[in-house]
């Protein structure tokens, strides 16, 4: 086994651990990112010779760090992101030439900067507003599902009546996450196929789909619960979003590679 892939399936482990540890799907969610770039790019990456200048001191550094962030508090939580991406890039600093895994690293300090101002005011504010615009948009289409199709459930605002219970589409509804993995995962998508511009294009405008397809996600959800009770609607809560994310994911971007093809055929 080549120091490369050696490197990849440490990487794997080593988030699959943080996410044991800590249950930070942000950790998961950039480690698979960042082992997908490490595959797609294997060809690219260049084993390094010599162990003794600027950037194998920088990655040691950053690697002698790393462990500080699952010591230290920073606003009352430890950041298991930022150890795992300092811990990865510091350790590839040392392992490979830079040239070649520069798109790997940019995620790597991506994420890094994210777990650090999360941990911040102004982002959480941020965070926040942008949870409730979301939150906003897909309340207004829940209710004009409901008004399409005519089931007898009433909404007022946010505030959902099924039956005798309530159920309240709150932040971890507002399908923000998904959005912002869509990009992220797109973002990849792009880098490692070389999209051309009219591709790239598709594959981006493809994350305005999470909105409606959050809305859908809310209306069957509170569907199941008229149908079949609210201990229903709990049950496919938890699964439901993902399942449609990924169908949509897939479905799209090979509705949208296609038609990069289609166009830069003709």
């Amino acid at each position: 086994m080549n120091r490369v892939r050696a490197f990849l399936l440490f990487s794997i482990l080593l988030t699959i651990v943080l996410f044991a540890l800590y249950r930070t799907p942000f950790t998961i969610y950039v480690g698979l990112f960042y082992a997908f770039l490490l595959w797609a790019g294997e060809k690219r990456i260049r084993e390094r010779e010599s162990f003794l200048n600027y950037q194998t001191l920088t990655g040691a550094a950053m690697a002698a760090v790393a462990p500080v962030f699952l010591i230290v508090k920073i606003s009352g939580y430890v950041s298991p992101s930022t150890f795992h991406a300092l811990s990865l890039l510091g350790l590839s600093l040392i392992l490979f030439e830079l040239p070649g895994t520069e798109v790997p690293s940019a995620l790597l300090l991506l994420e890094a900067a994210v777990a650090l101002t999360g941990k911040t005011s102004s982002f959480r504010t941020l965070v926040g507003w942008l949870s409730d615009l979301f939150v906003a948009m897909t309340s207004i289409l829940v209710k004009g599902l409901v008004a399409l199709t005519g089931l007898p459930i009433e909404l007022s605002g946010t505030t959902a009546t099924v039956g005798s219970s309530i159920v309240i589409i709150g932040s971890g509804c507002s399908g923000l996450d998904a959005f912002a993995i869509y990009l992220v995962a797109t973002l990849v998508l792009i880098y490692v196929r070389r999209s051309k511009k009219r591709e790239a294009l598709l594959l981006t405008a493809g994350a305005l789909g999470i909105i409606p397809l959050n809305g859908l996600r809310i209306f069957t959800l509170l569907f199941i619960g008229y149908r079949s009770g609210i201990s229903f609607l709990e049950l496919f809560h938890s699964h439901l979003g993902d399942l449609m994310f990924v169908a949509y994911v897939f479905l799209y971007w090979w509705w949208a590679t296609g038609k990069g093809k289609a166009s830069a055929a003709s």
